[in-house]
């Protein structure tokens, strides 16, 4: 069986690329399903590698380094 992207996948995909942190239960009032089926979602778009990864990225200026 091949998975294959639907289009609440894609609106899922397209909030989350515009804003990692946004909680699911603003995700799924956004898309109009449970957080549940949110949460089912991104974790088979993780599985399938279609999301690949989050995370934080620091400014090591604002912590006093330099770099070249």
């Amino acid at each position: 069986m091949v998975d294959r992207i639907d289009k609440l996948d894609r609106k899922i995909l397209n909030i989350i690329t515009k804003n990692a942190r946004i909680a699911s239960k603003d995700v799924a009032a956004v898309c109009g399903v449970s957080r549940a089926a949110i949460h089912q979602r991104i974790q088979r778009l993780i599985e399938m590698k279609v999301i690949t990864g989050s995370g934080y990225t620091v400014n090591p200026k604002r912590l006093g380094y330099n770099t070249c």
